[in-house]
């Protein structure tokens, strides 16, 4: 009996225990707002506006008013995106687009999550030659000059093609931005071997390039600025026709002629990756025979490059590579003889200037590389600190260097390459002695600067630029490479990540920052009007800013 009485009150002791209760989902909210064209305030039907991934995806289009209103949304720090149709009416490809960085509270409606969508240009031409005769079949490029890794660089930006009337059209042409248009002969897949006549004066004449209106290069020619929405006519371009030229000679593989992808093109302007992240192709090339022979024709005075690859399985990319320089003058080159090379092996360390933390970094450094002029990346990861190696190792090229997961608190200090720093600068990849390596040295006495941006009355401004720019810099070029910036919040918010110590200026903008050399020249004259301010190691100082025009 007694045994019985025990088992009862645990029995009921157990009953008793209370249940719980899980808590209630956070109460969902609403978003809405309005999309007009910038500068007119004229309303954009048919934008699509989205919110978020899976199952918290929601996605609305704009009606006639321009209004939309997605609804059911979790709360949080949220990313709204506002994707236009393109000159074709699609929605998801190429049109404008903007977004917004917003925090909704649980069951909050926001009703003025407003877009000011900055419309593309577009520009259209002919194409004639010396005669006024239409060229078809040229090549139009839209080139910009950016600054990456401690240089400008000339990029292409766009391409069309002419018709049979030598009109073309550059669609997508982002308003603000200065360019110069190039015509140039339209190749995409080119025999290794021309049937052009070994005679130059029998053979069909070359093209030269020529830049907006009729410059031979791209400082000569006239600088293009659309404003939003533009259509630029009549950008009309006169080529001028020249004796064509060979280059003849033998590719090899790793053990002597052999079947070898190549391509060649003006070593001006390039594709790559620009300073904005965008990147562009446009190289025509082929394939060898066996006997790695090539004869290439229809080339104008001028310097090209010459680019040889071998590729691996699908997904590889190219395993060995190699190019040079060919300066074609007043007859044609024969003899040459190119080599692919293998990749090289290259490894590394990251490590930590001064005492490291208490606690053990768990968190891995990734070491992205990226060819300046070709679409060849390699990646590796390292403990903080810690060794790592390239897997397969890198074809020796020129590469842009950048890092992710940075752990809070530190920066990227100094990248040095057979012990010679390389930061804000390309790694030259195979040009250093022996078994040379990267070293990344990461520190901890930086800091970081909150910026809150408001209006004359006092009112924070969304969306404005922020940005910090160092006051030491002793060029343009190293102005852009050290330049941070960022979007503000709905509280007119924005904080940078940490930066090294040392003395700064920080601005606030409306206009577009980029790192073109018009921009970059004007934020070095805004300097003198923005507000200095000083990183000190741990240092989180505060400014706050109102918005400026920086013309």
């Amino acid at each position: 009996m007694k045994l019985l009485a025990i088992l009862l009150s645990c029995v009921g002791a157990v009953a008793q225990e209370p249940t719980a209760v899980p808590p209630d989902p956070p109460k969902l909210g609403v978003i809405s707002g309005t999309v007009v064209v910038a500068g007119t305030g004229v309303p954009m039907k048919g934008v699509q506006v989205s919110i978020g991934r899976g199952a918290q995806a929601r996605t609305a289009t704009t009606d006639a008013g321009g209004h939309y209103t997605l609804r059911d949304i979790a709360p949080g720090m949220l990313r709204v995106v506002a994707t236009g149709p393109d000159a074709n009416g699609r929605v998801g490809g190429f049109g404008p687009n903007a977004a917004r960085q917003i925090s909704l509270a649980p069951g909050q409606e926001l009703s003025t999550v407003d877009f000011q969508m900055i419309l593309p240009g577009r520009i259209t031409g002919r194409v004639v030659d010396q005669n006024k005769e239409p060229v078809p079949g040229m090549s139009v490029v839209l080139v910009m000059r950016e600054y990456t890794y401690g240089a400008s660089r000339a990029y292409i930006a766009g391409l069309a093609t002419t018709d049979d009337d030598g009109v073309y059209t550059l669609d997508r042409v982002t308003p603000g931005r200065t360019y110069a248009v190039v015509a140039k002969r339209g190749r995409r897949n080119l025999q290794p071997i021309s049937d052009a006549p070994l005679e130059a004066a029998l053979r069909l004449p070359a093209v030269l390039p020529t830049y907006f209106p009729n410059a031979p290069s791209l400082d000569g020619g006239e600088p293009l600025v659309l404003r939003p929405g533009e259509v630029r006519e009549n950008v009309d371009i006169r080529v001028t026709r020249t004796l064509s030229f060979c280059a003849e000679g033998v590719l090899e593989g790793s053990s002597g002629p052999d079947a070898v992808s190549f391509s060649i093109s003006e070593t001006q302007p390039s594709s790559g990756q620009t300073g904005s992240g965008g990147f562009y192709v446009a190289q025509p090339g082929g394939k060898t025979g066996p006997d790695g022979k090539f004869r290439l024709c229809d080339l104008h005075p001028g310097d090209y490059e010459l680019t040889i690859y071998a590729y691996g399985s699908l997904g590889m990319g190219a395993t060995q590579f190699n190019s040079a320089v060919i300066s074609v003058g007043d007859r044609d080159i024969k003899g040459i003889r190119l080599g692919l090379r293998p990749k090289i092996p290259i490894a590394g360390e990251v490590v930590i200037d001064g005492p490291p933390p208490e606690t053990p970094i768990e968190a891995k450094l990734r070491i992205d590389t990226e060819a300046l002029t070709r679409t060849e990346r390699g990646s590796a990861q390292a403990s903080i600190p810690g060794e790592f190696a390239f897997e397969g190792g890198l074809l020796m090229d020129q590469y842009g260097v950048t890092f992710n997961g940075v752990p809070p608190g530190m920066y990227v200090k100094d990248v040095t390459y057979g012990g010679r720093s390389i930061l804000n600068k390309p790694l030259p990849e195979g040009t250093a002695i022996g078994d040379a390596g990267l070293r990344v040295t990461l520190a901890r006495d930086g800091g970081s600067v909150a910026a809150r941006v408001a209006d004359k009355d006092g009112a924070p401004v969304a969306d404005c630029t922020a940005v910090v720019l160092p006051s030491t810099a002793a060029s343009e070029a190293e102005f852009a490479a050290l330049m941070r910036n960022g979007l503000t919040d709905a509280a007119g918010k924005w904080s940078s990540a940490t930066i090294a110590p040392g003395k700064y200026i920080a601005l606030a903008t409306r206009d577009a920052v980029n790192r073109s050399p018009e921009v970059i020249s004007k934020l070095w004259k805004a300097r003198t009007r923005g507000t200095e301010f000083e990183i000190t190691a741990g240092g989180k100082p505060t400014v706050t800013l109102e918005p400026r025009s920086l013309d």
